[in-house]
Order: structure tokens, then sequence, then C-alpha cells
């Protein structure tokens, strides 16, 4: 399901205009306008709040979001996780794939302070 069949599955679910579902997801109307016109492609927690406005599994959402922006090998990579995985277990995949790696910078700027203290004459 792309963005403009999110958008227009929320605003049928809710009866909403699209200005109240730019509201929601907290961007402009004119951004909302452009995803929906695939001029953008929106975050991946923009898919994430559309799909869960929509009652539909963001996980399903976030899969198929990366399955058409990926060549014809990540598709293949994609559909095969999407057919082996659990769906929970699919989000945890996709989590991990588009998340920084924060505990690396942390060990990283932490032994980076440590090695400092060699250098300290007393």
């Amino acid at each position: 399901m792309n963005a403009k069949e999110l958008i227009k599955k929320v605003q049928s679910r809710h009866e909403w205009s699209q200005n109240q579902v730019a509201k929601e997801l907290g961007i402009t109307s004119a951004a909302l306008s452009n995803l929906a016109q695939e001029k953008t492609d929106g975050s991946d927690e923009t898919y994430i709040k559309l799909a869960k406005l929509a009652g539909v599994d963001p996980t399903e959402i976030l899969i198929e979001k990366h399955m058409r922006k990926a060549g014809p090998e990540g598709q293949k990579i994609w559909a095969h996780l999407a057919k082996a995985l659990p769906k929970s277990a699919a989000l945890l995949v996709v989590v991990a794939l588009i998340t920084p790696n924060i505990q690396t910078h942390a060990e990283t700027s932490k032994s980076s302070k440590l090695s400092n203290v060699y250098y300290v004459k007393l």
C-alpha cells in the first residue's frame, strides 16, 4: 500500500480532511500532498503513523516501502524477509536496518576518553 492509498484509508476511516490527517502526523498539508503525489518520500515514522491511523500493520507498510525503493536484488531480499519472518521479527529487522548504531558511537567515545587518561602526567 503506497502513501496515497494509506492517506485515503485514514481519511475514510476517521472522516478527516487532508489538513486533519497532516495535523495528526505532525506535518504540513503541503508535505502530505507531496507524499501522496510521490513527489517526496516520507520518513519511516510517518509511514508507521499513517499505518496505525489506517488500521494497517506498520510492518507490512515499511517492508513494502523499502521494497519499492530497492533495486532488483534488494527487492528480492525484502520479499524474502516479508515471507520468512513473523511480523514482529520483521519489524525488528526493519528497525535494526534503519536505526543508527548508537551504542557503537557511545563505546567509541568512551574508549577515546579513556585513552586520554594515559597521556596525563602526574
